[in-house]
């Protein structure tokens, strides 16, 4: 019951926010934002309660894939909401960020059983917390670098913008993205070392392709941000490897999870 609660107020909060970029020079949008961030942030404070009920406050920690992509959801729509309020012509891309955190919390509805995590300390938990992080940052890195491809194709070839006019300027997402990059990148590598610090044996433990998966992404972002420093990368150029980055990542996580647990039958810890 408290997901679909959750679900409900995320829909909503996300509703708000993307009524309140039309028209925005109009008195109440900013009345219409304001309404959607508070929605939006009762979502997230149950959402956390959810969390900690069925998955934080237990005498051993057990993640199934759902459960997982729901804990990652939590970061990414607190993140979205702070960017729609920070940044109000961005609510737009918060309000898209925010409805898919809804449709990761519903899915947790029917989780089956997972794996027991057996080393169950504050290292992990930290090493934990920090690929949560980084991962939510480069996710609102992709939402940017997609309304950026968009809107660079639809300029190129001449189109009405359109439901594009709802989007920030070529510069500001351009901005928005190379930032967001660099957070994500840079908690990113905190969390590769503390994978290598702390967890005890990557074979044995079949870590070694989400290890692998996980470097290639890094070595990815790595490329573009110095793609970006040096020769000044941008537009559809920055936006594809960023994807590229973001797609291995994903793929080092839930794809090495899902193949792991669901097809194999084995786990991480």
């Amino acid at each position: 019951m408290l997901s679909i609660v959750v679900f409900a107020c995320y829909s909503a909060g996300a509703i708000w926010l993307a009524s309140s970029v039309y028209r925005a020079d109009h008195h109440a949008s900013r009345g219409r934002r304001l309404a959607g961030i508070a929605l939006g942030i009762f979502g997230a404070v149950l959402h956390a309660l959810q969390l900690w009920n069925d998955i934080l406050d237990k005498p051993t920690l057990s993640l199934t894939i759902t459960e997982a992509a729901s804990l990652t959801a939590w970061p990414i729509a607190t993140l979205a909401l702070t960017l729609s309020w920070l940044r109000p012509r961005f609510a737009m891309i918060g309000a898209a960020l925010v409805i898919i955190a809804g449709f990761v919390v519903v899915s947790t509805l029917r989780s089956e059983a997972g794996y027991p995590i057996e080393q169950h300390d504050w290292k992990i938990a930290a090493h934990i917390v920090l690929s949560i992080l980084a991962y939510a940052l480069l996710t609102i890195a992709v939402a940017l670098a997609i309304a950026l491809a968009l809107l660079d194709r639809r300029l190129r070839v001449r189109k009405p913008l359109g439901w594009m006019k709802a989007l920030p300027s070529m510069e500001a997402l351009e901005s928005g993205t190379f930032q967001a990059l660099v957070a994500g990148f840079s908690i990113l590598t905190l969390a590769l070392f503390s994978g290598f610090i702390f967890v005890e044996d990557l074979f044995a433990q079949h870590l070694i392709h989400k290890t692998v998966l996980s470097c290639l992404a890094w070595i990815v972002f790595a490329v573009l941000l110095f793609g970006r420093w040096r020769f000044g990368w941008r537009g559809r150029t920055a936006a594809s490897w960023t994807l590229s980055g973001f797609a291995l990542l994903a793929l080092a996580y839930f794809g090495s999870k899902i193949v792991l647990e669901s097809i194999l039958g084995r786990h991480w810890y």
